[in-house]
């Protein structure tokens, strides 16, 4: 987000390209900032995540100061394109509490429509599920999480598994129990 010597991309917190449109800035901060509520959400850094959210919006919903933003951030950027940035993380990546691709064909109700999916990038924060599409956080629903006492076994793509205490959770139906930060699908749903 931020390159020695520059100023924070409030674009990038928002997820957004430089040009999005007032409609977009307001979609994406009213996303995010529910996401992110100290008061609901259980990911670990809540509070830094919704304070950069919120002074990312207080910019770039004001014109006089999203205008004077864009002549800094575009002078800072030509500093930044001489530093190299060897992380392979985006802005949904260091928001979610885990992160996976489905590997498999999905479909979603969005905006009224039946949309079908290949291999859909799944981001999980909090109690909600997101999928990334166009760049965008799409919420398809909430989970219900609980942690199984004890041990337990799985085989999950020819790789055996031993787990002690292991988060679960359910998803449309679905469960996951998560093994090394990653949740795997364990039993389909009706």
């Amino acid at each position: 987000m931020q390159g020695s010597g520059s100023i924070i991309d409030y674009y990038e917190v928002l997820g957004l390209e430089r040009d999005a449109s007032d409609e977009d800035i307001k979609k994406a901060y009213r996303s995010l900032a529910k996401a992110f509520h100290p008061d609901t959400s259980t990911h670990p850094k809540a509070k830094e995540r919704f304070l950069a959210i919120s002074a990312a919006y207080d910019v770039l919903s004001d014109p006089d100061a999203k205008r004077d933003y864009d002549i800094r951030l575009s002078e800072s950027v030509s500093v930044d394109d001489d530093v190299d940035d060897d992380s392979d993380e985006d802005e949904f990546s260091r928001m979610a509490d885990y992160e996976f691709y489905s590997g498999e064909s999905e479909r979603f109700l969005i905006d009224g429509k039946e949309m079908r999916f290949e291999n859909a990038r799944h981001i999980i924060i909090g109690e909600k599920e997101y999928i990334i599409v166009d760049g965008k956080m799409i919420n398809i629903g909430g989970i219900s999480r609980f942690n199984y006492e004890g041990e337990e076994r799985y085989r999950i793509d020819g790789v055996d598994y031993v787990v002690r205490n292991a988060e679960h959770y359910y998803q449309s139906g679905n469960e996951y129990v998560v093994i090394e930060g990653r949740p795997y699908l364990i039993k389909r749903g009706i």
